[in-house]
């Protein structure tokens, strides 16, 4: 009823002046590529969704209450306005549906509301059908059309499915294919906490000594970190240590000579980190305070989680978010393993034959490729697409008469470039046979290496990571980290009928567990999924 008495006030107030008459043929007339005249009136293309479908607005007589049209163009010559609103964006994937004030789906061949979604659900991508049910996403949500909702943890998105039915959900190197069923039907399943590492959130930010301070800045950490006395949990602690010190000092000025924190122990680690807190303040305020007062945006924020271990190695997800001004933030992203049965962190060094050195770098290579195609969403040339990423980090303008410094800023570096195989700025293109690899770990898909914004591609396109599944590693690898199959993803359809509290919106939060040796709260990191009863 509320529902109806909404529509019937839309309309009244859309039949007011300037209003358009939901139905009624106007003729009208495309004047160029973002303007159409409709009995007179001028009005702003929005989009164009197909070939007949219009999303405008009158800008001659704008306001904030003016409304948006979706008009439908006909072979007889006139425009027929099919819905007004606030707000009219398309869905990309289809022409069937557009978004009606970030809340609605509107159906168009129906000239009906085909659902009300209750999370924002602007930049929708339409999935498929399943059953009877359309599927839709945005961002951080997979919407079906009865009102049922799965919220994707932090860091996890949608990619295009290749397969109908299915759904590729992407968390950094690692990937799921989930069936439309699955996660329809999934269910809470309980887990036992990891009680090999220690979760560890701290903000290090500093507060603002008087009023008249105004800052963010400073450094967080939300850490798993490895509790035993074993080698690899010392090792990994060392790395997280160092890692930590070279991002938090990264931006300031003063960050020669600062120590690796001590981490022989679990208390140990955490001291640690409380003194990088006092002295990432300290040589804060003696480079940017003026006087008595600090004004000043500058933050770092560190997340590293547990993501494989087993008897041979252990794996650890890295990520880091630096901001000091610009339009973004300086996002990095890698894996990190440990060889337990060796003993020391892998790199291709140490871990891939020397004679197949080259082939391995061709299968790098091939599979970045892939990413790149996805990217771009086009098939390029193995030449085009060597000669971009090859040539990518190099300098656009002559800089042979500049010093190194001056150099050095034309190019971004990162703080684990050193150890990950990446020399710094080197300003002449890579090839073949010298391309870098960089960050080697090992996943339950196969080994994968990871390459940062701004190294091989533009900041849009995010973290390069080239998985290698071991079938195909394998024969260039000194160690087979393939044997363990039950690291690998799973997804266990736990199916049951209808939900009878759809109608009630009573929400309930449901776990699914992609991989079965994490078992993270539901606010963090990728690898789960929360369903949400609507």
């Amino acid at each position: 009823m509320k529902k109806l008495l909404f529509i019937f006030l839309m309309l009244a107030v859309l039949t007011g002046c300037h209003g358009l008459r939901m139905g009624v043929g106007l003729k009208g007339e495309v004047i160029d590529e973002d303007t159409l005249v409709l009995d007179g009136d001028t009005f702003t293309i929005q989009e164009r969704i197909g070939d007949s479908l219009f999303i405008v607005w009158n800008y001659e007589h704008s306001d904030e209450k003016t409304p948006c049209y979706l008009l439908k163009y006909e072979r007889n010559g006139f425009y027929y306005p099919q819905i007004g609103a606030t707000n009219i964006t398309s869905i990309d994937n289809t022409v069937n549906y557009v978004s009606i004030d970030d809340n609605d789906v509107y159906d168009i061949k129906d000239r009906k509301i085909l659902f009300s979604s209750p999370c924002c659900e602007s930049g929708f991508y339409y999935l498929g059908q399943w059953k009877s049910l359309h599927l839709f996403a945005s961002s951080d949500t997979i919407c079906f059309s009865d009102g049922k909702c799965v919220g994707l943890q932090d860091d996890v998105f949608c990619r295009k499915p290749k397969k109908e039915g299915m759904v590729t959900l992407v968390a950094g190197a690692q990937t799921k294919d989930v069936s439309f069923g699955d996660l329809y039907n999934a269910k809470k399943k309980s887990d036992a906490p990891d009680t090999t590492t220690e979760r560890l959130a701290k903000n290090y930010y500093i507060k603002p000594r008087s009023k008249y301070e105004r800052m963010e800045a400073g450094f967080s950490v939300d850490l798993d970190i490895p509790k035993g006395d074993a080698e690899s949990d010392k090792a990994i602690r060392e790395w997280m240590m160092a890692a930590i010190r070279d991002d938090a000092f990264y931006q300031l000025e003063n960050n020669r000579g600062i120590p690796v924190g001590k981490c022989t122990s679990l208390k140990d680690l955490q001291l640690s980190l409380d003194k990088y807190g006092v002295l990432w303040e300290k040589l804060c305020r003696a480079e940017y305070q003026i006087e008595d007062t600090l004004e000043l945006r500058m933050t770092c924020n560190i997340r590293v989680r547990k993501v494989a271990d087993c008897d041979d190695y252990t794996t650890y997800y890295y990520w880091a978010s630096l901001y000091n001004g610009g339009l973004h933030d300086l996002p990095r992203e890698y894996y990190i393993t440990y060889d337990k049965q060796r003993g020391g962190l892998l790199d291709v060094g140490n871990s891939v034959k020397p004679s197949m050195m080259q082939r391995f770098r061709h299968m790098v290579l091939e599979s970045l490729k892939k990413e790149y195609d996805f990217c771009y969403e086009r098939e390029n040339s193995w030449e085009d697409f060597t000669h971009s990423i090859f040539s990518f980090h190099c300098p656009m303008i002559d800089t042979s008469g500049m010093d190194e410094v001056m150099r050095s800023f034309l190019v971004h570096n990162y703080s684990c470039d050193d150890w990950a195989g990446w020399n710094g700025y080197n300003e002449k293109a890579f090839t073949e046979k010298d391309f870098p690899l960089t960050h080697f770990a090992v996943l339950p898909e196969g080994i994968v290496l990871t390459y940062h914004p701004y190294q091989i591609d533009c900041f849009a396109a995010g973290e390069y990571h080239a998985v290698i599944p071991f079938k195909e590693a394998n024969r260039c690898l000194m160690f087979d980290y393939s044997k363990h199959e039950d690291l690998k993803p799973s997804c266990k359809d736990s199916s049951s009928g209808k939900n009878d509290n759809i109608k009630n919106n009573i929400r309930e939060k449901a776990t699914l567990l992609i991989y079965k040796m994490l078992h993270l709260p539901l606010y963090y990191h990728k690898l789960k999924i929360i369903i949400i009863w609507r």
